[in-house]
C-alpha cells in the first residue's frame, strides 16, 4: 500500500494531511467542513489498509444486484482548536464498537500532541438502500483492532 494511505499502529489508523490554502477560510484557518473531508479520507484509507476497499465493495454483486457500501449514519464533532495553512495534521481513526450492521468509530485530527477535532462516527453497511449485516471478514478485522 502507498504511504498516502497512512498506516495502522496499535489498532489505530494514522494518516497525515497537509493544510493547503484551499482548505482555509478568509481568516486563514481550516474551514470547519474540511475536517469532514479529512476524516472521510481517514475512514476510507483505514478500510483500504484492512483489505476492504469501498469501491470493490460497491462493485461486489449482491443478491439484489446492488453493491455494498458504508455510509455515515450519524456524527458528533467537537472543534477544540484551529488548524492553519501549511500545518501537517494527523487524522487518527479507530473502531469503538462493531455491531451487526454498523460500526462506531472514533476519530481525532491532531497537530503534534494537540487534539484539534474529536468525532464519533457511526457508519452503516448498506445494500440496495437498506442496512445489511457487515460481512464477517470485516467485522473480524474491526474487532481485532478493538482488542489492540
Amino acid at each position: 500500500m502507498s504511504h498516502l494511505d497512512g498506516e495502522i499502529r496499535d489498532g489505530r489508523h494514522h494518516m497525515q494531511v497537509r493544510v493547503y490554502y484551499e482548505d482555509t477560510d478568509f481568516s486563514g484557518i481550516v474551514y470547519h467542513a474540511n475536517y469532514l473531508r479529512f476524516m472521510e479520507r481517514g475512514r476510507t484509507n483505514h478500510l483500504r489498509l484492512m483489505g476492504a476497499e469501498q469501491q470493490a465493495l460497491f462493485e461486489q454483486p449482491a443478491t439484489d444486484d446492488a453493491g455494498f457500501a458504508f455510509v455515515v449514519r450519524s456524527m458528533q464533532l467537537d472543534f477544540l482548536k484551529p488548524a492553519r495553512m501549511d500545518d501537517v495534521l494527523d487524522v487518527v481513526t479507530w473502531p469503538v464498537a462493531v455491531k451487526g450492521a454498523s460500526i462506531m468509530l472514533a476519530q481525532e485530527v491532531r497537530r503534534g500532541e494537540d487534539v484539534l477535532v474529536k468525532a464519533e462516527v457511526r457508519v452503516a453497511f448498506i445494500s440496495g438502500g437498506r442496512a445489511q449485516p457487515i460481512p464477517k471478514s470485516i467485522r473480524t478485522l474491526m474487532k481485532a483492532d478493538l482488542i489492540s
